[in-house]
């Protein structure tokens, strides 16, 4: 059984409200009513840096999104949850991702997108309980970690990889630093069994 290890009670709190904005109070509270957590959609966890939220808790909620909508269905749901989770955290708690008084605007495009990823997993390693460390190729970044609040979900092999939040928060980061769109995807999952969760950033933006 993994670590149990406590995310800050911002992470939640920014999670329910991205949930909120992608399905709207009513499909958000179904949702969390459906894995007896309905006390969430009304009472948030408190905007601060202190650890009580526990990795269980918030595979919980991720787990019940894909519940409700479906494997296949989640996929755009979870991915959008991840774009609005990174906006919300921006403007509710920049901690979090390690983006508080960030300067990008005299850094040439390649430069920000390094600086932008190396800050969010500085910011996991640092603040979420969740170490990792970034590599690169000729054609990726690859971000790997150790610890995620998916090791606590349900998953099999024919059900691909799980973590589709923390794919569109990459993707509305790099969106936000660089005007740019990039694929990001995972490759490895803790969940089924791997070492680390891993994941590639393509350096060439889709829009070149």
């Amino acid at each position: 059984m993994p670590e149990d290890r406590k995310y800050p009670n911002a992470s939640l709190y920014v999670l329910i409200l991205a949930a909120e904005e992608v399905m709207g109070k009513n499909g958000l509270a179904a949702v969390l009513k459906q894995v007896g957590l309905p006390m969430l959609a009304h009472k948030r966890p408190p905007n601060n840096l202190e650890r009580q939220v526990p990795f269980s808790l918030y595979g919980k909620v991720q787990q019940a999104i894909e519940d409700f909508y479906g494997t296949r269905g989640s996929k755009a749901i979870l991915t959008r949850v991840g774009r609005a989770l990174f906006r919300y955290s921006l403007h509710e708690q920049s901690a979090l991702l390690g983006i508080a008084s960030l300067a990008l605007k005299a850094l040439p495009q390649n430069a920000r997108v390094k600086l932008i990823l190396n800050k969010i997993v500085k910011a996991g390693t640092e603040e979420l309980s969740m170490p990792g460390e970034i590599t690169d190729t000729d054609d990726a970044f690859v971000i790997t970690r150790i610890a995620c609040p998916c090791q606590f979900r349900q998953r099999d092999a024919s059900a691909g990889v799980c973590d589709h939040v923390t794919i569109g928060t990459f993707q509305e980061a790099l969106k936000w630093a660089t005007g740019k769109n990039y694929r990001v995807y995972q490759t490895k999952n803790l969940n089924l069994g791997d070492d680390v969760d891993e994941f590639m950033v393509e350096k060439k933006p889709m829009d070149d």
